[in-house]
């Protein structure tokens, strides 16, 4: 259907446009468009409609094919990237993503790549770095090798977002603890290097969460130590359970309640995990459960396990 934008006739894209866009995950360059026969006065009112999104210079999406889910555009806007430079690589933050890790902590408004430039800076909708590190194929396209990818995730986002990722990447074998130190080591002259030598100290494969990664991480800073995933068993040796964290040394189990496994709402889920702690605390065991609310509350995480020390 053809609308009106101050003055400007706004015909609907071509169908041809669209076949090509639908083939780039949305996305058109400025190119294609003029190609196309779209003026820079009817582009202006295609956007102005809505009909196109303009995230950056050369670049467009059709807006009924852009995504709202900030990952998925995250995603778009990468074709978009490899559209106007061939000889991108995509890295840090958005190259984790593209090797299928999670993500937690790190905002995804704009793509980080590399390209063989001299100095590094916001170009449009992307940040570009120079080349650096091993290149490797990934299910978005061109991307750091996925140790590089999660060291320069740390460096760029933290420490805490670091471990996150890598933990997930050690969980699933995407990545080794020795290829995540050579990547540490091929850094160390970075500015803010010391955030992924940090995360390494951090990292454990063997916690199975968001929470849980967090919540080994606070705890590690307050100077307590434990073990993840250990399995308790009662005194006939039978398995009673497997905990998220023991505190070494002591009687005290450590549990992230994220929820998750509750939001069925099913009777038989909640009664099982009350018996489940029930014999746990027969045991001897004193257990804490941890809560979203308690990482986000500055020095939560230490405070509640401390207050089960000192009752244990």
């Amino acid at each position: 259907m053809t609308t009106s934008t101050r003055g400007v006739t706004v015909p609907p894209l071509d169908a041809q446009l669209l076949a090509v866009a639908q083939g780039q995950h949305g996305m058109l360059t400025t190119f294609q468009a003029r190609a196309a026969g779209l003026s820079p006065p009817l582009l202006v009112a295609l956007v102005k409609s809505g009909v196109l999104r303009h995230p950056g210079r050369g670049l467009y999406a059709v807006g009924a094919m852009a995504e709202t889910d900030p990952q998925k555009w995250h995603r778009q806007l990468c074709a978009g990237a490899f559209l106007l430079y061939p000889d991108a690589v995509l890295a840090g933050t958005t190259a984790v993503l593209a090797h299928g890790v999670p993500v937690w902590g790190a905002p995804l408004v704009v793509p980080t790549i590399t390209r063989p430039i001299k100095r590094a800076g916001g170009v449009g909708a992307f940040w570009v770095r120079p080349a650096r590190g091993a290149v490797v194929d990934s299910d978005w396209g061109r991307a750091s090798a996925p140790a590089d990818a999660l060291v320069q995730h740390a460096i760029d986002r933290g420490i805490v977002p670091g471990v996150v990722s890598a933990d997930a990447a050690l969980r699933t074998g995407t990545v080794t603890e020795t290829a995540l130190a050579d990547a540490v080591a091929r850094v160390r002259t970075w500015p803010h290097a010391s955030h992924a030598a940090s995360m390494l100290l951090f990292v454990d494969g063997r916690r199975e969460s968001v929470g849980e990664s967090r919540c080994a991480v606070a705890m590690a800073m307050a100077g307590i130590e434990v073990t993840p995933q250990v399995l308790i068993v009662d005194e006939d040796g039978e398995p009673v359970g497997r905990v998220d964290f023991l505190v070494t040394g002591t009687n005290v189990i450590v549990e992230f309640d994220g929820k998750v496994k509750y939001a069925s709402g099913d009777p038989d889920v909640l009664w099982k995990e009350k018996r489940r702690e029930d014999r746990l605390r027969r045991l001897g065991y004193v257990v804490v459960r941890l809560t979203w609310a308690d990482l986000e509350r500055p020095g939560g995480v230490a405070a509640a396990v401390r207050r089960a020390l000192k009752a244990a």
